[in-house]
């Protein structure tokens, strides 16, 4: 065996992002077929849908006399939920539908994401880091973050509030927040791509001198 190989990072991480490809594909399609068909009566693969919210949402309430909420607090000490999950056990096909695209923005960016990070490791590892190819790949990975953290925000929101209106009796326009990780990572792909695409040049100048 080329002991270079057996070492070479890149293979490590290439075999790494493959396995989490694979894995985040049969839990997403697991998900989806008991989000489209499943029932609670088969374990594992159970119906059920939930939706999240704030706290201090319409569907988060105090019953009159009393309120919910941890026994045992201290004097004086007071507490809040920073978000709260309503579900239904028995969703019906509306439900089901919501939560079916729910489940795309939220397991398909994700996998397309990895798998393309998959495709640029080989390549690199393949080509060398500094390949033609290379930085238009990191600008591809970037835009998809970047996308996706639009994306989550805008259609999940949309989509937890839909799910909130049909299960409680408030009626709820937007629920979520920004996820700024995947927009600070593709913002940082980008730029990266940028560094990438002068190592490139500067490559082919040296190459064309030679």
């Amino acid at each position: 065996m080329d002991s270079t190989r057996g070492n070479d990072p890149l293979r490590t991480l290439e075999l790494l992002v493959g396995m989490i490809v694979s894995v985040m594909a049969l839990l997403a399609g697991l998900v989806l077929v008991g989000t489209v068909v499943g029932t609670g009566a088969i374990p594992g693969v159970n119906a059920e849908v939930c939706a999240s919210t704030a706290g201090d949402a319409p569907a988060f309430r105090r019953t009159e006399g009393d309120s919910t909420g941890p026994v045992g607090l201290g004097e004086g000490i007071t507490w809040r939920a920073d978000e709260v999950q309503i579900c239904d056990p028995d969703p019906d096909g509306a439900t089901r539908a919501l939560a079916v695209l729910g489940l795309v923005v939220w397991a398909g960016a994700p996998l397309l994401f990895f798998s393309l990070l998959w495709r640029l490791l080989r390549r690199a590892r393949r080509e060398g880091v500094f390949a033609d190819r290379v930085p238009g790949e990191l600008r591809t990975l970037g835009r998809i973050l970047i996308a996706w953290a639009a994306l989550d925000f805008f259609v999940s929101g949309l989509v937890d509030a839909a799910l909130l209106t049909r299960m409680t009796d408030s009626t709820v326009i937007l629920s979520g927040d920004v996820p700024w990780l995947p927009v600070l990572v593709g913002v940082t792909l980008l730029a990266l791509a940028r560094v990438i695409a002068q190592a490139v040049d500067l490559r082919r100048d040296a190459e064309a001198t030679i």
